[in-house]
């Protein structure tokens, strides 16, 4: 069975949203990050769903101002399953530590390996996520 062909500007804009969404979250924008979720999108992390962009900003409004992190997204696969909607498969290799000061912080490499799941769908404002999830790939430690 051959791929399906979908159309570019699909494809581009749900690639550019899983971009979208992992540099405004490592920059801190969460503003721009909840926005990126539909009225009625579900982020699904860890065991805990939050649902609509009210609800996902306030999850990351708690998060340390200690932490960096830097997610970093790769061979993003994105299907069209109609004129209005899309999944992607993302690779995502994260770096996290915590800065204290000025300081750059020190890292002895990532924390995780995983992969994003999405749905997304075509709204009045653009693609945005109607829902989010992710699961890891590989466990560090030894092996």
């Amino acid at each position: 069975m051959a791929d399906a062909v979908i159309g570019v500007d699909a494809e581009a804009a749900c690639r550019r949203l899983v971009i979208l969404f992992a540099h405004h979250l490592d920059h801190r924008r969460f503003r721009e990050v909840a926005a990126l979720f539909a009225d009625d999108g579900v982020w699904h992390r860890r065991g805990e769903s939050f649902r609509g962009p009210g609800e996902v900003l306030a999850f990351l409004e708690q998060r340390a101002a200690t932490v960096v992190e830097r997610h970093v997204m790769s061979t993003t696969l994105v299907e069209q399953l109609t004129d209005s909607t899309c999944t992607a498969t993302s690779y995502v290799t994260l770096f996290r530590a915590s800065r204290t000061g000025d300081e750059i912080p020190a890292i002895a490499g990532p924390v995780a390996v995983g992969e994003f799941h999405d749905r997304l769908r075509l709204t009045d404002d653009g693609w945005r996520f109607t829902y989010r999830t992710s699961k890891p790939v590989f466990a560090f430690g030894d092996t």
